[in-house]
């Protein structure tokens, strides 16, 4: 087996297109993820990853072909650790943000999985391409990547594509200092902060989307420094859209919801509660990490969240989640002493 495979990888790299496109529509048979043959090809990983780029640009079928085996092959950390360099990601990056690729979804699923290196976020956020009309005026590789999610929803910028995997690898480089700066500070083409443009769909129907904007979202909060400016409503005004999800089709007193920030007022007796335990959860540490401000805190008392996360308590049967909140009301409505006005 080991010479066929050796065969099959050396037709990749064939000066026939049609030799190579034919090897790849059979390669990615091997390289699912814990099987043998996934294992052989990691053996043969240098002589991979750049043929498959290439037939990557070739017809679709063939190019979805090798665009699934690189997904599949960077399911292995070693992997993801040999596209930490900025000609490989351009290339992926121009996959993905290209009006006409067939396979800017897949590309935006194998970014995802490669975010998970620490080298590749930090690469990514310093990325440089060339801009791409009807995206932004920017070459800069996050801010391309940030308004094609937003304007490519619903296949509205490509027919082909949702973009809804970037929403995971906003949540991957957000576990680092720099992507959190890059999301909590204004561009320089459009002055906007880029955490505003995706945070509107954290009630968006769609799992994976909503799911890496939820995480997104709690992961900025970890910078305790932009607080102030995460909860003005003049800034970022996120408060709104974590506490959104949270809610139920409970009603409040009018006196309790007035205080409330005005975009969950009024809710209607048809509105649900996020379905997903693991997302409430991370919505629910967003809250706590809040609290770990005396500013934090103070906003999250005058804009009545405690009733939020009492009725949220009530509907919960998570045990985490119910841990979570438990310790974000102990936080608010804790007593503050002259220490802990101190953070």
């Amino acid at each position: 087996m080991e010479l066929q495979l050796d065969e099959l990888v050396d037709f990749l790299s064939s000066p026939r297109p049609d030799v190579r496109q034919l090897a790849a529509s059979y390669i990615v048979d091997f390289s699912q993820p814990r099987s043998d043959s996934f294992n052989l090809l990691l053996k043969r990983i240098d002589k991979l990853i750049q043929p498959l780029l290439v037939i990557c640009h070739e017809l679709p079928i063939a190019a979805n072909k090798a665009m699934s085996t690189l997904v599949n092959l960077s399911t292995d950390s070693s992997v993801c650790r040999r596209f930490a360099n900025e000609d490989m990601l351009s290339m992926i990056v121009r996959m993905i943000t290209s009006p006409d690729c067939y396979i800017s979804d897949p590309s935006c699923m194998l970014l995802s999985n490669l975010t998970k290196n620490d080298d590749v976020c930090r690469i990514l956020c310093a990325l440089k391409v060339g801009e791409v009309p009807g995206i932004c005026s920017s070459s800069m590789a996050m801010d391309q990547l940030t308004d094609v999610f937003v304007k490519g929803m619903d296949r509205k910028y490509n027919k082909n594509a949702t973009y809804s995997f970037l929403a995971s690898v906003f949540a991957d480089v957000t576990n680092y200092p720099f992507g959190r700066t890059y999301f909590l500070e204004r561009t320089s083409y459009d002055g906007k902060l880029p955490i505003t443009k995706i945070m509107v769909f954290s009630e968006y129907p769609e799992l994976i989307r909503r799911g890496g904007v939820d995480s997104t979202m709690k992961n900025v909060c970890f910078d305790k420094e932009k607080h102030k400016e995460i909860l003005d409503p003049q800034e970022t005004n996120m408060l709104p859209y974590i506490l959104l999800p949270l809610c139920g089709p409970e009603e409040f007193d009018m006196e309790d919801m007035e205080k409330m920030p005005e975009e969950i007022q009024f809710l209607g007796d048809d509105k649900k509660r996020e379905p997903d335990p693991k997302l409430r959860a991370a919505l629910l540490e967003a809250i706590n990490l809040l609290c770990t401000t005396f500013h934090g805190r103070e906003v999250l008392r005058a804009k009545n969240v405690y009733y939020v996360l009492r009725e949220m308590h009530k509907a919960e049967t998570d045990e985490a989640c119910i841990e979570l909140n438990e310790r974000a009301v102990q936080f608010i409505q804790g007593y503050e002493s002259k220490e802990t006005r101190e953070d």
